[in-house]
């Protein structure tokens, strides 16, 4: 499938581009915290979006990033990150659509943050990709949170009608639903795959405009991002580490 969305969403000047960033940084922190015992990996990552996860992986595993293996399925995606990266050796670009992807490798981890809200299929993605791990491997998901805590505000306020309708900004971005944290932990499951951590992306009180009109403390947009970490139920993203069901 050709995920619909623009391109002009994955560079600065985006409105949601900050709020993007703040979140996949939140989410390659956990992923460096949750491989900083491994000294090889193989890792596959889904998508290539705003290059900032695969810029991370490739600087924060020096030395440890055995293979790397990136499936993106739009040439202007994959346009962006050339002009970005020179990519090394060890890093290997596949032009695909994730539902079409194959191969022989297997990996450690695999990394699919902000990709199952944009599929029309997101067990099937699971099931799929499940298959290339190794054994005792995992998957690293993130995704946008239905029960984020601005989300909820406006919903008790009666701005927001259902917690899980998509915005024209969620539209452009490519999203086709939000998940809850239940709803993403059933889904993990019913894919055969055992939830063995969980983080919250980002604490968002408030909407991106009136974050902005805040103009909070370096500090303290950095400790509420950390204190995010513990709060998943009701934070912007929700990031698991799972692995196959034993």
């Amino acid at each position: 499938m050709n995920i619909p969305q623009q391109s002009s969403a994955y560079v600065p000047g985006c409105a949601y581009y900050d709020d993007n960033i703040t979140l996949l940084s939140a989410s390659l922190e956990q992923i460096l915290r949750r491989t900083a015992h491994m000294s090889s990996i193989d890792l596959l990552s889904l998508g290539i979006g705003h290059r900032l996860i695969v810029r991370g992986m490739i600087e924060g595993l020096v030395g440890r990033l055995h293979r790397y293996e990136i499936v993106e399925g739009s040439q202007e995606i994959i346009d962006l990150l050339e002009k970005e990266i020179d990519l090394s050796g060890h890093v290997h670009l596949t032009k695909a659509y994730f539902e079409e992807f194959d191969t022989r490798q297997r990996f450690d981890v695999i990394e699919m943050g902000f990709v199952l809200e944009h599929v029309e299929g997101p067990a099937e993605i699971l099931r799929r990709y499940r298959r290339f791990l190794k054994p005792g491997g995992k998957i690293m998901i993130a995704v946008p949170n239905a029960h984020s805590l601005h989300r909820l505000v406006g919903h008790h306020a009666g701005i927001l009608k259902d917690l899980h309708n998509l915005s024209e900004a969620d539209i452009a971005l490519g999203h086709r639903r939000y998940f809850d944290p239940n709803q993403l932990r059933h889904l993990v499951h019913e894919c055969g795959l055992d939830v063995i951590g969980s983080a919250g992306l980002m604490l968002k009180p408030v909407t991106t405009a009136q974050l902005s009109v805040l103009e909070l403390d370096d500090r303290v947009a950095a400790a509420m991002n950390e204190v995010a970490f513990s709060l998943p139920e009701i934070s912007n993203g929700i990031f698991l580490e799972t692995r196959v069901c034993r």
